[in-house]
């Protein structure tokens, strides 16, 4: 009993301080980030920070991780009520480009603003996005039976090609001096017509 309140106690730390590293990476950025100030906006000493996450690249793991729950919870929950998969499809760019745009500043960092970052972090780290892409899969497959195949799939495949399509728009808006204005239908459209017609 001592040794699950104790986890779950630990959790809840962590969870906190996760917040708080949220709102301190995106103040300063990856590269300029010291333990030391982190543990001061936590309030906790520097020895207690490092027995929750035993190093900076740890706790930007955690981050990250923390980040795509969060997004996976709120596209689950969006869903509740949605039945069509593109509909669903749908949702997932529209909250993607909305989490984007308010990370842009985030995104600017040297070591955030590397295209393959993530992908980089979801191999090392076992995929963290792997709820996501299987949601992404499961989408496909439930609207691919609404069309006329042009060829059999991989929808594991088609929803990582998809998530890679979608963040083309992203890095060309980091790129540029525009607005990340999008028409998700737009979007949407673009990429059914490359693997599946009516």
């Amino acid at each position: 009993m001592k040794s699950k309140i104790a986890s779950k106690i630990k959790n809840l730390k962590k969870e906190m301080v996760l917040l708080e590293a949220s709102r301190y990476f995106e103040e300063v950025g990856f590269e300029n980030v010291k333990m030391s100030d982190l543990a001061k906006k936590c309030d906790i000493s520097v020895g207690q920070l490092y027995k929750l996450f035993d190093s900076k690249e740890n706790i930007f793991h955690e981050y990250v991780r923390y980040h795509i729950n969060l997004f996976y919870k709120e596209m689950k929950d969006a869903c509740v009520h949605i039945s069509k998969p593109k509909e669903r499809l749908l949702l997932y760019l529209q909250l993607k480009f909305k989490i984007f745009k308010n990370k842009k500043r985030t995104l600017r960092d040297p070591v955030l603003g590397d295209p393959l970052f993530f992908s980089k972090l979801n191999i090392q780290n076992r995929d963290l996005s792997k709820p996501i892409f299987e949601f992404l899969r499961d989408e496909f497959e439930r609207l691919a039976k609404e069309y006329e195949l042009t060829q059999e799939l991989d929808y594991l495949q088609v929803a990582y090609i998809f998530n890679s399509f979608s963040m083309g728009y992203i890095e060309y808006w980091l790129n540029s001096d525009e607005e990340l204005e999008v028409d998700e239908e737009e979007i949407m459209q673009r990429f059914i017509s490359g693997f599946i017609y009516k």
